[in-house]
């Protein structure tokens, strides 16, 4: 299954300006209830911020006005949106991250992948596979 099938659009993700303030996107998180806020620049992913940067951030006194761009995450991991489920599965286990910036071949914002995505649609695929298995 290709990763385009299960992300957050980019119409339905929470995305954000690099001079966006560290309290608006706590403010955004909280109120969308999400786990990230994906910051674009012209519809290019430049940086992502997630709930544990954000505790991050203020737990070391950053100010509440200090822009997302000072403290963003900035090296993305990205895939395009044909990428496959077994793909994406592996680059969270090996970088050791959450989420993953889906992007089109001009390299535009498509979307998030969340490791939950991931492990809900592994778990889907498990429980059909005795169904969709060809018989020997």
């Amino acid at each position: 299954m290709k990763v385009a099938e299960y992300m957050t659009t980019a119409a339905q993700a929470q995305t954000a300006k690099p001079d966006t303030s560290m309290e608006d996107i706590a403010k955004q998180l909280t109120k969308h209830n999400c786990s990230c806020v994906v910051i674009v620049e012209e519809e290019r992913p430049v940086g992502i911020l997630t709930k544990t940067d954000i505790t991050r951030a203020f737990v070391e006194g950053v100010s509440h006005d200090t822009s997302a761009k000072s403290f963003m995450s900035d090296k993305l991991i990205c895939v395009k949106v044909r990428t496959q489920t077994d793909d994406i599965a592996d680059l969270i286990q090996k970088k050791f991250v959450h989420h993953l910036v889906v992007v089109d071949d001009e390299g535009n914002f498509s979307g998030v992948a969340s490791s939950w995505d991931v492990a809900r649609e592994v778990s889907l695929d498990a429980k059909a596979f005795p169904y969709n298995r060809e018989l020997w």
